[in-house]
Order: structure tokens, then sequence, then C-alpha cells
């Protein structure tokens, strides 16, 4: 009984929180899906087929150096970052 009051009480906890939370504007969701899909991009290139493949003979026979496509996907990911505190900053000035 007491974990259902419990439960109830954090349901209405964030009932109430949630009227409080402001919408994403269209212009901040198109400019953080331009971000993902450039990011997912750049990924893909940092796994082409011939690193991909790169990637298996290593984790099976122990050979190669995986450290570029991690330096490359960290890359990626670093772009897609800032990329989208840039679109957070725009919006929130707007």
């Amino acid at each position: 009984m007491r974990g259902l009051a419990i439960l109830v009480a954090v349901a209405a906890i964030c009932a109430a929180t949630a009227g409080g939370a402001l919408a994403q504007s269209p212009t901040l969701t198109n400019c953080m899906m331009s971000c993902n899909a450039t990011s997912a991009s750049c990924q893909s290139s940092c796994l082409s087929p011939a690193v991909g493949s790169a990637l298996i003979s290593n984790a099976t026979s122990g050979s190669g150096n995986p450290t570029a496509n991690a330096v490359c996907l960290l890359n990626c990911t670093t772009t897609q970052l800032t990329c989208q505190t840039s679109c957070a900053r725009q919006t929130s000035s707007q």
C-alpha cells in the first residue's frame, strides 16, 4: 500500500512539472536533425566496408590499428555536439 502511495506521488509530481516544459520549436528540431544526419554520414564514412573488414580482421586476429577509426568517430561526435550546441544557442536567442 505504501508503494502505491509513493507511485501516485511520483506520478503527480511528474504530471505537475511536465506542464511547465517548453515545447521544442520546429526550427530547433530541423537544425538538430540536420546535425544528426551529417553526423551519421560522417560516422558511416569512418566505417566504410574496407575499414569495416579491417575491424573484423582486427577483432579476430588481433592485428591492425583501430585507433584511426576511433579518432574518426570521435571527430564526428565532436562535430555533432558542436552543431547541436549552435542550434540550441541560435533558437534560444530568438
